[in-house]
């Protein structure tokens, strides 16, 4: 976070909006913090992931999902924002702490 441009407050509406990234978000955290939140946004990206395999029934490839048992992009990049805000929510709760700030 750039303290001259943003007040923390500011920032903190714009992370519930879903515009930064996990890293970007990962990085206003204290060091001890980062590895937990970054954890929590890798089970939102597997649960994207089985909820695409299993929501469509239509995997990306012919040959079926190349992603069985791993994160795939896709159905993040389809998810938009939504996946950008369930990583902003873990880390709302995180960065509410003032503890847990970098």
């Amino acid at each position: 976070m750039d303290s001259n441009t943003q007040t923390p407050e500011q920032w903190i509406a714009r992370a519930a909006e879903g515009r930064f990234s996990k890293l970007e978000l990962a990085a206003s955290l204290a060091i001890e913090r980062r590895q937990p939140f970054l954890d929590a946004c890798a089970a939102i990206e597997r649960q994207f992931t089985v909820d695409c395999g299993e929501g469509t029934k239509e995997p990306c490839l012919e040959s079926g999902c190349s992603a069985a048992g791993e994160i795939c992009l896709q159905p993040l990049l389809h998810a938009g924002s939504a996946y950008h805000k369930a990583c902003a929510g873990v880390w709302l709760s995180l960065y509410s702490d003032e503890n847990n700030r970098a």
